[in-house]
This record gives structure tokens, sequence and C-alpha cells, in this order.
């Protein structure tokens, strides 16, 4: 049918369905290995800004933190007094991020915009739930990662150094 088709004086090309969306799924398969590894790039830097803000959080705050422990706070207690503030940090940055992260996805979608082919900008409802989800279990190991830093601070020496 294509020959016969080129044949033919006003036709420039042909290209059945099959072949364009063949095509199509052999690039969008590229795709998601490119999106696996934004995912686990965007987890890890996650990860390292809660690290880092935590851990200055508790560095800054020894004296502090030292003076609940002496008052007989448990160590449970303790991390829970420092650690909450790193749950509501959470739940503010996913509260500003997701329409921020909604308006960047439209901006991109809007500039690969091609002729032949057209995104859905639509992001469901579960990719927004799981982006949350994993940004708590981030924090999450990073409290149970810097708990032993916690635990170590020392009462007596940390009451003691003058600032």
């Amino acid at each position: 049918l294509s020959t016969a088709l080129l044949k033919c004086r006003d036709v420039a090309g042909a290209q059945f369905t099959h072949e364009i969306t063949a095509s199509f799924s052999q690039s969008l398969g590229s795709i998601n290995y490119i999106v696996v590894v934004l995912i686990i790039a965007a987890g890890a830097l996650a990860f390292v800004v809660l690290y880092n803000l935590t851990n200055i959080n508790i560095t800054e705050r020894t004296r502090e933190i030292a003076t609940v422990k002496v008052l007989g706070f448990f160590p449970r207690e303790t991390a829970s007094y420092v650690f909450s503030e790193n749950f509501l940090l959470c739940f503010i940055a996913a509260l500003t991020g997701l329409p921020m992260g909604k308006a960047l996805h439209a901006f991109v979608m809007a500039q690969i915009r091609i002729d032949m082919i057209r995104f859905d900008v639509r992001v469901s409802l579960l990719s927004y739930a799981i982006s949350v989800a994993l940004t708590f279990v981030f924090a999450i190991l990073v409290n149970l990662a810097l708990r032993v830093k916690l635990e170590k601070i020392n009462m007596a020496e940390s009451l003691k150094t003058v600032e």
C-alpha cells in the first residue's frame, strides 16, 4: 500500500500508525530510564538537604538539648522535641512545593511541544501522594540517622561551654 501511495505524484511520504506507535513506545521507554535517574537524584538531594539542615539544627541547639536531657526527658521525648520540627517543615514544604511543581511541570511540557506529538499535562493525585509520602520517608530516615547524634550529646560538657 505504501509503495502504491509513494508512486502518486501528490504523496510525499507514507507511514503506518503501528510504525509510529512502535517508534513512540521505544522513545518513551528510553525516557522512563531518565525519569528513574531523576527521581533517584531528587531523592538523594532531599536526603542530603534534610540531613544537613537537621544536623545544623542539632549542632546549634546543643545547649538547649542538653538542658532538656538534664531536666529528665527520656531519649524518645528529646528526639520527639527536636525532630517534630522536621515533620512540620516537611509538611510546609509539601504544601508550597506541590503547586510550584505543578507550575514547573506545565512550563516544561509547554516547552517540549511538538507538532506531531501532544503530551498530556495532567498529573494524577497518586503522584502527588507518592511525592509527599517520599518526603516524609526521607525525613524519617534522617531522624533515625541523627538520633545517634542526639544520644551522644554530653550534658555536662554542653552546659559548661561558654558561648
